[in-house]
């Protein structure tokens, strides 16, 4: 799963596998936000998450399974991302290793807040573009800024751009620098925050890693602050409330 992606993604080999039928994109593949070959367009007649059948879904077919190692699995050959799971009032429950759909009904919406109750932590979120979900967060006592919510961020808690690491005189660990997932002339550099909130929920000593210059700092038409990532939610159980527009951590 990967909110920061749109549509349900397939690794290419595994499309052909399937013998899906391709339409060559315009643009170039990318993966965390930097070119990475030819992509393409296609349709899957349906897929089926537990006792889920969705038919008639689109895809993007780009070369998945190059991610496969350095997220310690055999083999990946999809990804669930945003577009996917606005259709539903979608939960990412990291402690139990879940992921939870239910149909976007009132009835379910206020079944969920009821069971949350005050267990609950919850802020709005905002949608950039089709997929880019964003909520206001801030790094220690820093004015609140907008923070990308991207769960494929897969081995750090946050990515800042430059202009956040210098503002919150975060220093980073370039003796530990190691070249980048899917461009080797690019280094990913960790650095530990001290304290991030993101949505009303507050973090301390979070791994950060750089990985160049973020295609989403300026690129969306406003301001983003910074980039909210695995090991921050990972703590949690997540739901995405695409009617309401909330983010609620529970």
């Amino acid at each position: 799963m990967d909110t920061g992606g749109g549509e349900i993604g397939l690794d290419t080999e595994f499309a052909k596998e399937l013998r899906l039928p391709l339409w060559a994109s315009n643009e170039r593949e990318t993966l965390r936000g930097r070119p990475h070959g030819q992509s393409f367009h296609s349709k899957i007649d349906s897929i089926g998450l537990g006792e889920w059948t969705v038919k008639n879904v689109p895809a993007e077919v780009l070369g998945l399974r190059a991610l496969s190692s350095m997220l310690g699995v055999p083999r990946i050959d999809g990804v669930i991302g945003t577009i996917f799971l606005y259709h539903f009032l979608a939960t990412i429950d990291y402690r139990a290793g879940e992921l939870v759909l239910e149909k976007r009904t009132p009835e379910n919406t206020r079944k969920l807040w009821v069971a949350m109750g005050r267990r609950s932590v919850s802020a709005p979120f905002w949608m950039a573009g089709d997929h880019f979900i964003v909520a206001w967060g801030r790094v220690g006592a820093m004015p609140p800024t907008l923070f990308f919510l991207d769960s494929g961020l897969a081995e750090a808690g946050v990515n800042f751009p430059e202009s956040t690491l210098k503002a919150a005189k975060i220093g980073l660990e370039k003796t530990d620098a190691e070249r980048g997932l899917v461009a080797e002339t690019l280094q990913t550099i960790p650095y530990l925050v001290p304290e991030v909130s993101f949505a009303g929920v507050t973090e301390e000593s979070v791994h950060g890693l750089r990985d160049g210059l973020p295609f989403w700092e300026d690129g969306l038409g406003f301001h983003i602050g910074g980039m909210i990532g695995h090991e921050f939610l990972q703590a949690h159980a997540v739901t995405l409330d695409f009617d309401g527009m909330m983010v609620v951590f529970h």
